[in-house]
């Protein structure tokens, strides 16, 4: 049986874009059997006067190959989504040799200016590390 320890680390933003939403990953590791979901948690905290929409959809995309990211639950409030509760993700690995593995991801979603009147779609990119074990 196989194992897998992930542990999440935030990528850099990009230089020059103001940083309205912060992503936070809920430290690891968290172990899972090879082939069944993990659950991890990521949490978007906007500054001040910024909402994340739930609407559009608030989805995950894995850029490594062999592996499945899906949002398991999207906590709202209302039509934004709740930054005092964390998103919940599973995580699916296929075909890793035992190790370490770095995986990246994208998280993409919509957020507005309350004062202000204006809306982007934003993309935050980040990694988990996993060690693979028999």
């Amino acid at each position: 049986m196989r194992f897998l320890l992930l542990a999440f680390v935030m990528m850099t933003t990009i230089a020059g874009i103001p940083d309205y939403v912060k992503l936070q990953l809920k430290p690891g590791p968290v172990q899972v059997e090879n082939d069944r979901p993990a659950t991890f948690e990521v949490r978007l905290l906007p500054n001040k006067g910024i909402h994340v929409n739930a609407e559009p959809a608030v989805n995950i995309k894995s850029l490594t190959e062999g592996v499945r990211f899906t949002i398991k639950q999207l906590p709202r409030k209302g039509e934004y989504v709740d930054p005092s509760k964390p998103i919940q993700v599973d995580c699916s690995v296929s075909g890793f040799t035992p190790g370490p593995h770095r995986i990246e991801f994208v998280l993409h979603y919509t957020y507005c200016s309350e004062n202000e009147g204006w809306c982007r779609m934003n993309r935050d990119s980040a990694f988990v590390e996993i060690n693979v074990k028999k």
